[in-house]
């Protein structure tokens, strides 16, 4: 077993303070009945009986009667709560009445549970908030805040996450947590997630405002396509947070789907200037977009599976996609991308670019003998005035993820 222990910080102390209290109360109050003979069923039934535990559910109850019952079986002569070296140093009066109190408050100790995604009152989002939630009630929760994470615990701590993701698993692994006023315990078995991905096929990502094209190939064969489409709203940045982070669940199954071993993604550093769109155009791309948020969930995501995600310079990939394959523009930039990154950072060939008589047929008129390089082409289109962006045809939708929160389209290629 492994325990990690972590400080938190909240704005519910008290509540804990309280929680903590009561719990203390009934784990003293089983101890003592241990000791005059009674069993765990006759002390839930004496534990109704007793006072001032309202804020208790029947698990924390239990959980206490249990580390009651602990106490108990390690048959010490005398147990004193709050620890013999306060207890004497109350006699002399060296602390006060309400600093002895403090000290006799145990840590809540709550036990888990396989089929409760590994214990029911605490949920791990770590990967997203770097947070874990206690659960005292339906309708009461309190975030516990984590620090930055060492790189050791992220790890374990993510694939923990994952394992207990009701989503992914019937079952999870179990964990038990102990909690103080400044620290969590988690105590689990090491998590083991196993994936062996193909070596050979990787994840290549289109990112722009309001929709995402993905590809996922296998080497040159291409497997699966598809388009998410989000419904941005100005100035609603939980919305856009929501969206983006439900997508990244959605291409984690993917690349676990495929077993994929690589994703590659635009290194982007977009200014308004560079695309001639203005202020909106940059607030849209830069402010409320949070692309970066987006990347580095989805690369937490994928480093539980040994997955590697890389960034590409994205140069004329747009372009260059909508020339050569029959996707939408998202999906077609995301093809090459994905192709580049393959080629040049996992092959380290110099295949930056595609060869260039690899467009399309309706675009080879336009090769001349003036365009020797990708460059020139566009410049070439450009003045011509000619569209090559290929819109999204709705014809290949396929689901639509809706809750109250927000709602994603996303279009499926069939390869």
């Amino acid at each position: 077993m492994l325990t990690i222990k972590l400080p938190y910080e909240t704005e519910n102390m008290t509540d804990l303070d309280l929680l903590r209290k009561q719990y203390s109360n009934v784990v003293r109050f089983s101890f003592n009945r241990f000791k005059e003979g009674h069993n765990q069923k006759d002390i839930r039934k004496l534990c109704k009986e007793l006072n001032n535990i309202d804020e208790l559910n029947s698990w924390f109850i239990q959980c206490a009667i249990k580390e009651g019952e602990g106490i108990y079986n390690k048959k010490e002569e005398k147990v004193i709560f709050g620890s013999r070296k306060h207890f004497y140093r109350r006699i002399k009066g060296l602390i006060s009445k309400e600093e002895i109190k403090s000290y006799r408050l145990l840590p809540l100790s709550i036990q888990g549970e396989e089929t409760k995604m590994g214990n029911r009152s605490f949920k791990l989002d770590i990967i997203e908030n770097n947070e874990i939630i206690f659960k005292i009630s339906r309708e009461k929760h309190i975030k516990l805040k984590l620090p930055k994470l060492r790189k050791n615990y992220i790890k374990l701590l993510y694939n923990l996450e994952r394992i207990n993701d009701i989503k992914q698993n019937i079952k999870g692994l179990t964990y038990s947590v102990r909690l103080n006023e400044n620290f969590i315990y988690l105590t689990f078995e090491t998590p083991k997630i196993n994936y062996k991905p193909v070596e050979t096929r990787y994840i290549g990502i289109d990112l722009n405002p309001n929709e995402i094209g993905i590809s996922i190939k296998d080497g040159e064969k291409i497997l699966e396509c598809r388009n998410y489409v989000l419904n941005i709203k100005e100035n609603n940045h939980d919305k856009v947070l929501y969206e983006l982070f439900e997508i990244s669940k959605s291409i984690e199954k993917i690349f676990k789907k495929w077993n994929c071993k690589f994703i590659f993604v635009e290194d982007l550093t977009i200014k308004s200037k560079q695309h001639g769109k203005g202020k909106k155009f940059n607030k849209m791309i830069n402010n409320q977009w949070i692309r970066n948020k987006f990347i580095n969930n989805l690369e937490k995501r994928i480093n539980i599976y040994g997955g590697k995600l890389f960034k590409v310079n994205p140069a004329y990939s747009s372009f260059i996609g909508n020339l050569v394959y029959n996707y939408n523009d998202a999906v077609n930039a995301s093809l090459e991308i994905g192709r580049r990154g393959y080629e040049v950072i996992i092959k380290k060939n110099k295949k930056f670019y595609p060869e260039i008589n690899l467009v399309k047929d309706q675009w080879k008129e336009y090769l001349t003998s003036d365009v020797n390089s990708w460059k020139e082409f566009f410049n070439k289109i450009k003045n011509l005035k000619l569209r090559y962006r290929i819109s999204l045809d709705k014809k290949f939708k396929v689901l639509r993820q809706k809750s109250i929160i927000s709602r994603i389209d996303y279009y499926y290629y069939p390869i």
